[in-house]
């Protein structure tokens, strides 16, 4: 479980969040939107735990988080295939259990072709496709978006979203995303909430997923 309790966030004299309440659990998807600057990003990466709350508390409790950033952060000096095999090495996966989620997530979002190919010879969509093969391949159980469909074609950004919310609810994982799009969360996500001036507010269940609002996070802006 995640929870954020009278979390802030402050950088110097400014403060980015403010008494934020949030709790995130198994199986929760959850979109996230608002204006540039409004603190998503910083949410995600709190939940990551690259960021320390200046006051309050967040407790991730979840073994396997992984944050996919909004550019692909693919190392410029290793292959595609590479690149996943060093996250798969590094989470202790066994080497033959590792090609094979390393294959099957590369064709999952279409970059079989691709697997030998440098980061610079791709396109920006394809190294985003590949920056989130590297993260479903780790079987994350909190997966954290921040806007990694934006380099996308609608289309693929539709395909991809579905990709991502499928597999959270096929293995009850949780999943937050952010997106300057509210209307490519529907059917992705069970509730959407809105960040704004450092608070989150709820503003719609997504009535056409699954199970919608089943498990909606506890919100106090």
């Amino acid at each position: 479980m995640l929870e954020m309790h009278a979390l802030s966030l402050c950088f110097g004299t400014r403060t980015v969040l403010h008494d934020i309440n949030l709790s995130v659990r198994p199986g929760d998807c959850i979109g996230l939107i608002g204006p540039s600057g409004a603190g998503k990003s910083t949410l995600l990466r709190l939940a990551a735990g690259l960021l320390p709350p200046t006051r309050g508390r967040c407790s991730n409790t979840f073994a396997r988080t992984r944050l996919v950033f909004q550019d692909p952060r693919l190392l410029p000096w290793r292959s595609v295939a590479a690149n996943l095999d060093l996250a798969l090495q590094a989470a202790g996966i066994d080497p033959k259990l590792a090609v094979q989620r390393r294959n099957h997530w590369l064709d999952r979002v279409g970059l079989s072709d691709a697997a030998h190919a440098w980061p610079t010879e791709l396109s920006g969509g394809m190294a985003q496709r590949a920056s989130l093969a590297r993260a479903l391949a780790l079987e994350p159980d909190l997966l954290l978006l921040d806007e990694p469909f934006s380099a996308l074609d609608p289309a693929l950004r539709s395909d991809l979203g579905q990709l991502c919310s499928t597999q959270c609810r096929a293995t009850q994982a949780a999943m937050i995303c952010i997106s300057h799009q509210p209307w490519e969360l529907n059917g992705l996500v069970d509730c959407i909430l809105q960040v704004a001036d450092g608070c989150i507010q709820p503003v719609a269940p997504c009535t056409s997923g699954p199970g919608a609002m089943a498990n909606p996070a506890s919100l106090q802006a």
